[in-house]
């Protein structure tokens, strides 16, 4: 069974960016390990190729049992990188494991004619330190390799030294599993450099983020707060404070008498739903106010089962499509259906008034752009609209069931 692995520590703030820099450098270590056995057990398949072919090409100069000398190494590489986690006695039957590989390797290259000349430098041991380098890299799971590969150095080269010196084997000292251990050494030497540069690029990410976040948050106010100029007749001030100077059309006219007319939405805009009643019945009494009577259809009780902040945005763009049906629309009536299911909560409401054409309205008019889309869109939502001159209006929106309480 895997062991679960410990909980990674991130640099991070409240609210910001965070790295997980354990969890990083783990994987990175991962990655290395992984590769530097698969290309071990490809150093292991070419000696083992090189033990069947060069007694084969010439007889006597290698004993035939060097492949099989081998294997052991092959299945410590493989231990090595899978056993997780290793116990202490496993290591203990992986570093015997090597000793007694490296000790047959060493009595074959002294009966080896074409490997006794070069001592315990030959390249079959040379290879083969290498190896226990990287088993001892690969099996520990407590400094992340670093006493691994000293270990390993140590078994393999004290092997191969006791057993030469019993074989009468000359010792030579060998450069490659030397080097293999000090690039390690070094690598972890750089480690505290490494992650204060690490330090030093995340908090600049950090910063970044939190530049971001803050805009993105004065602009999320920012719209909030040009839904909320256009809920009053503010609205109409603001469209007019655009205009180029000069006297009011009848258009501009009327449509300032209509937002006059339907003042007396205002207080009901801003009241918080009565609790007994609900969401519903408050959207019905701001129709009321303005002279539209509103036809409840469908499961209205959802409106109530919407979580904050969606259902502040949600009554706002409703109680926003009522005002304009007050304001727009030249009737007296209006329907409001709503539905839900596992996957949202939606409600149309739907008039049979003077309609618009939608991709004509300018993009001063802020009524639907952002008292109603943008508030949903805000926080999930989605808002459709059909509509024709002559044809009334329908406006479809949506809510994720995932807010619903």
């Amino acid at each position: 069974m895997t062991a679960a692995p410990p909980p990674a520590t991130s640099v991070s703030t409240p609210g910001e960016w965070v790295v997980p820099l354990r969890e990083a450098a783990l994987t990175a270590r991962a990655a290395l390990v992984t590769g530097v056995v698969a290309m071990s057990l490809v150093l292991v398949a070419v000696l083992a190729a090189v033990g069947v072919i060069l007694p084969l090409a010439q007889p006597g100069s290698l004993v035939p049992w060097v492949p099989l000398a081998l294997v052991p190494l092959a299945a410590c590489c493989v231990a090595g990188w899978r056993w997780q986690p290793i116990p202490v006695l496993g290591c203990v039957a992986i570093a015997v494991t090597v000793s007694a590989s490296l000790a047959a390797l060493t009595l074959a290259a002294a009966a080896s004619p074409a490997q006794a000349s070069a001592g315990t430098a030959g390249f079959m041991l040379s290879m083969s330190t290498n190896l226990a380098v990287v088993i001892g890299i690969a099996s520990d799971r407590w400094t992340g390799g670093l006493a691994g590969a000293l270990a390993g150095f140590a078994i393999g080269e004290g092997t191969i030294a006791v057993t030469a010196a019993v074989v009468s084997l000359p010792y030579r000292l060998d450069v490659p599993p030397i080097a293999i251990a000090a690039a390690v050494v070094i690598a972890y030497a750089l480690v505290p450099l490494a992650r204060r540069r690490s330090r030093r690029g995340t908090a600049s990410l950090q910063e970044a983020d939190r530049r971001t976040r803050a805009r993105r948050l004065r602009e999320s106010e920012g719209r909030e707060s040009i839904a909320l100029l256009h809920d009053t007749l503010l609205g109409e001030l603001a469209v007019l404070a655009h205009r180029e100077p000069g006297a009011l059309d009848e258009t501009e006219r009327a449509r300032i008498v209509r937002s006059l007319e339907s003042s007396a939405v205002l207080p009901l805009l801003h009241a918080e739903p009565p609790a007994p009643d609900g969401v519903a019945a408050w959207l019905v009494s701001i129709g009321a106010a303005g002279g539209v009577t509103v036809r409840l259809e469908g499961e209205v009780t959802a409106l109530d089962r919407v979580s904050e902040p969606a259902a502040s945005a949600m009554r706002a763009a409703l109680a926003q499509c009522l005002v304009n049906v007050v304001r727009h629309a030249g009737v007296t009536e209006a329907w409001l259906a709503a539905a839900a299911d596992a996957g949202e909560v939606s409600v149309t409401i739907v008039d049979e008034g003077v309609g618009f054409d939608p991709d004509a309205v300018p993009h001063d008019r802020l009524g639907l752009s952002e008292s109603v889309v943008g508030r949903l869109e805000r926080c999930g939502g989605t808002v459709r609209v059909w509509s024709s001159p002559g044809a009334g209006t329908s406006v479809h929106v949506t809510i994720p069931a995932a807010v619903l309480v």
